[in-house]
Formats: structure tokens, C-alpha cells, sequence
């Protein structure tokens, strides 16, 4: 026996969107608690993706008897009983499974092959939302717990890792690098023309490869092939730096080293943070990495007290500061 609770969301074309929980009448406060915030999700995520693509259906949570989490279908969620505790702990399980509508129900992979498109989104959905919310740390800290080494195969035709941290977590950090290889304009264009192209139809990989390069203007063929269809692993990273006094101030030289074995050379931009001795405020500069052995210089005006690489953490990768 459910009880039942429902409220009203505007989309952002003007639909009215029924909003519905179901729940035993033990767990009924508790997930009414639980399912308050989905006006904020459905606004944000219309606001990322698009409009929510069943406006005349509904979306709904339902709570069922399983103690594995949550499993989204088309219009509702279920809800395992153990993760309804009515003090949103498990916010973020919500958050993935209603992203699920954009990235699942209305845009649906070719294969399974392409299945990182359903879950690598839903993750990083997860971290967009928190973004919009609460700025670009908190960003950081939902895709952080998230960071392993990938080392069982591809994004791509996973075989029997299909529903592994591979696919979710890997699929979900391809997506943020990605977003500083062609930058947030384009990135987040991407979204919304990838979505709109292909709801309520089929797209591949190569379908969503096209879409960021027709936008971006770039060719993608390294990223893909580095971190979807080939590349196993992530990026290990050593470096070291000097600096010699010049006539305005100070040549700075950083050396760079791919050590890992899982692909031989990776090709991403990297932020490089400049740390002053005098307390003048670092600097931040992007240089693009092509080969396994690469060196930057970069002048600044004042003695260099720290070198950091990737400072927000925008790759994949363990980076290692060996003996300068």
C-alpha cells in the first residue's frame, strides 16, 4: 500500500510538470522530505540540457524493496527503502537518476557499446548540479571521491564491465576533460545541441564525437581515441623546475614526464600555477602537452617559491613533483 504526495514544477517552456512520490506509510514523511528539492534539479537541469522531455507524462520517486540503491525508469525512479532517510543523505542518488531523463530516456545509446553516454553524463550531472548550486568547489568535491585509476578496460565496448566505476566514474571525468579541452562556451553548447539533435532517438559515441567537434571547430580525434575508444588507464605524471634570474625578472622552465603504461602518450592542456615568494598572487598559465617528454618555459616578474600542476584538477591523471 503507497501513500502519495504531488506538487507542480513550470518548466522552462511553460509545461506544467505533475511531480509525484509513492511510498509506504512508514517511509512517506521521510521521502516527501527527501523529494523536496526536485524543483531545484528539474530548473537546473533544464537550464544545463533543455526543457525535461516528458512534461505531459510526469516524473516520480517510488519506493521499492531494494537495497541496492536506486533504478531509474522512464518518468520514475525507485527508490530502495534503506535509502530513504528523510534528511537527504542520498541527494546525489536522486540527482543521477532524474538526470537519467535527459541522458537514457530521451537521448538513448545505439548500443552498449555506448552505454558510457547514459552513465559517464549521469555522473557528471552529478557534479554540474553541485556546480550550479554551490559553485565550482563543490564541483570538485562530488567528482573527487570518484577519481581511481581505470585500469580494466575502455569507455568504449566495455565488455563485461558495463555498469563498473569505469563507466560511471571514468565516463563521468572523460566528460570534464573534455569540457577544458574545448572550453565551457563550447562545452556546454555541446550539451545542449547533443540533447536537442537526438531526443527521443539513438546516438553513438561518434555521434556525440561529431557534435563537439562541429561546435567546437576542433578535431577530437586524440581525445576520443585517448580517453574512449582506446586509452585504458589514466595519465601518470612526473615534473620538475628551475629557475634562473633574467633581466625582467625570471625565466621559469618546467619539465614534464609520461609514465604511464596503460597509453602511450597523452595530449590535454594543463593549468600551471606559479607561487611567488614575496606573496604576490600566483599566476596560472595553460600550456598543451604532445608529447611523452615535454618542457615549458614561462617568464614571470618575481622569484617562483612553488611550481603546481593541474591545480583545480581537471585531469585524470596522479601528478608526481619529483627533485627540482
Amino acid at each position: 500500500d503507497y501513500k502519495t504526495y504531488s506538487q507542480k514544477y513550470i518548466s522552462t517552456n511553460k509545461d506544467t510538470v505533475d511531480l509525484f512520490c509513492y511510498a509506504t506509510p512508514e517511509k512517506f514523511e521521510d521521502l516527501k522530505r527527501d523529494f523536496s528539492d526536485h524543483n531545484s534539479y528539474m530548473k537546473i537541469f533544464e537550464e544545463l540540457f533543455g526543457p525535461y522531455p516528458f512534461p505531459k507524462e510526469k516524473y516520480g520517486l517510488a519506493e521499492f524493496w531494494w537495497n541496492y540503491g536506486a533504478m531509474e525508469s522512464q518518468t520514475i525512479t525507485g527508490v530502495g527503502s534503506t535509502y530513504i532517510s528523510g534528511r537527504k543523505f542520498f541527494a546525489d542518488m536522486l540527482i543521477h537518476e532524474l538526470s537519467h531523463h535527459w541522458w537514457g530516456d530521451a537521448v538513448t545509446p545505439k548500443s552498449w557499446k555506448d552505454i558510457w553516454l547514459n552513465e559517464g553524463f549521469a555522473t557528471y550531472s552529478e557534479a554540474l548540479y553541485w556546480e550550479k548550486k554551490s559553485g565550482f568547489s563543490a564541483l570538485r568535491s562530488t567528482l573527487e571521491p570518484k577519481f581511481g585509476t581505470f585500469d580494466n578496460g575502455t569507455l568504449y565496448n566495455p565488455v563485461d564491465n558495463l555498469f563498473s566505476g569505469l563507466i560511471y566514474d571514468k565516463g563521468g571525468w572523460e566528460l570534464h576533460m573534455l569540457r577544458k579541452e574545448i572550453g565551457d562556451k563550447y562545452f556546454f553548447t555541446v550539451l545542449k545541441k547533443y540533447y536537442e539533435k537526438y531526443k527521443y532517438k539513438n546516438a553513438s559515441t561518434e555521434d556525440f564525437k561529431n557534435i563537439c567537434e562541429e561546435i567546437s571547430g576542433k578535431k577530437l580525434k586524440h581525445f576520443f581515441d585517448q580517453w574512449v575508444y582506446k586509452g585504458e588507464g589514466i595519465i601518470e605524471l612526473e615534473y620538475n623546475w628551475n629557475a634562473a634570474k633574467s633581466r625582467d625578472g625570471y625565466a621559469v622552465k618546467i619539465n614534464l614526464d609520461q609514465l604511464q603504461n596503460g597509453y602511450d602518450t597523452y595530449k590535454f592542456p594543463v593549468d600551471i600555477k606559479i607561487n611567488f615568494e614575496n606573496g604576490e598572487d600566483a599566476v596560472i598559465e595553460t600550456k598543451y602537452v604532445y608529447n611523452k617528454a615535454e618542457s615549458f618555459s614561462i617568464n614571470v616578474k618575481f622569484k617562483p617559491s612553488k611550481i603546481e600542476l593541474d591545480p583545480d584538477r581537471w585531469l585524470l591523471a596522479v601528478i608526481n613533483q619529483k627533485e627540482n
